[in-house]
């Protein structure tokens, strides 16, 4: 842990205040307003400030220009979902969608955090919000406007980059040039375990009745990026480790039952201290992604902490145990070991 702090950078602090900026002044302005209601949908958006992590400046504002899109057209599938009132199976098939959409544009973005898990917990946790469609264009602005407030905040960075800092091609030259690169036999197989892992792994905590199943298609989520790596079993272990650990953070947190502004305070450590640590070592970065996430979940709906974290704890098992299996098949697949 010494050697991590000391790894620490002037860039990676004034990073960690853009993103604190980006989901902490959304919130505490809606919080001023008294419409608390939206503020899942800000800090949703918001999570574009994550994307793009100790990439140049102005390669940076492409990574979030398209990962906070591909975050809002997540948020805005759920919401036409919830208020249609839609079948179960209509919320799988875009589920899979969005794991197919983001494995690949992560891949070819080369982005950082890599994977699915954000667009993942997004979809599911806005669908799991009642929806009626007269509140859906303020909803999806909400959402649209914290993302676009990320992506200022990155401009802004950029306007005073270095100008020997290289120009980049523009986001359609690379995802085209990283589409090129790309192997295809094994992201297709990377891609059909991820869809699976995420679908069986929500699947079964819905078939079992626990209360929040979107946490254990998250956590498959985290776990498949892993997959055709050399030492994907150190990987995923440490990963597992982090989910575990970030929900003992997350019980020590919420303990305490914080009211709005705390819980919008412990939100915004969370993101600024996730975004230090997630180019390091993600699974220290899920030590903060998960009450980061939980306290999300929660903010606009002031349920009870203690079935969330029990839920978590029983969830974050099933996807682990699903992950494993997902990873093992898919590697025996692709015959690496």
């Amino acid at each position: 842990m010494r050697r991590f702090l000391a790894d620490i950078r002037r860039h990676d602090i004034e990073a960690a205040v853009r993103v604190a900026e980006a989901v902490g002044l959304p919130l505490l302005a809606l919080e001023a307003i008294g419409r608390l209601d939206l503020a899942v949908y800000a800090a949703f958006g918001g999570l574009a400030m994550l994307y793009g992590h100790s990439e140049p400046a102005k390669r940076r504002v492409e990574s979030q220009i398209v990962a906070g899109t591909g975050l809002v057209l997540a948020m805005a599938s759920a919401m036409v979902w919830s208020a249609s009132q839609a079948p179960l199976w209509i919320l799988a098939v875009l589920l899979a969608v969005t794991v197919s959409a983001a494995a690949t544009l992560g891949t070819v973005m080369r982005w950082m955090p890599r994977g699915e898990m954000f667009f993942v917990l997004v979809q599911l946790i806005v669908a799991a919000i009642p929806a009626k469609w007269e509140s859906l264009p303020l909803a999806l602005a909400v959402g649209a406007g914290g993302a676009a407030f990320s992506v200022l905040l990155a401009v802004i960075n950029a306007i005073g980059a270095s100008p020997a800092e290289e120009k980049p091609d523009g986001w359609r030259r690379r995802i085209a040039a990283g589409y090129a690169d790309l192997d295809r036999r094994q992201h297709l197989v990377v891609l059909a375990a991820a869809t699976l892992g995420v679908l069986a792994a929500w699947s079964l905590a819905l078939g079992l009745g626990i209360g929040h199943p979107f946490w254990a298609a998250v956590t498959v989520a985290a776990l498949m990026p892993t997959l055709a790596a050399k030492d994907v079993w150190r990987r995923a272990i440490h990963l597992m480790l982090g989910t575990i650990g970030g929900v003992a953070v997350a019980g020590v947190l919420f303990s305490f039952a914080p009211g709005p502004l705390a819980l919008i305070a412990i939100i915004v450590v969370c993101q600024a201290a996730a975004e230090i640590a997630v180019s390091r070592n993600y699974g220290v970065a899920l030590l903060f992604f998960c009450p980061l996430a939980i306290g999300m979940s929660n903010l606009s709906r002031g349920a009870p902490w203690p079935p969330i974290l029990v839920d978590r704890v029983v969830e974050a098992a099933l996807g682990v145990a699903v992950a494993f299996l997902t990873i093992f098949a898919g590697r025996r697949i692709l015959k690496v070991t």
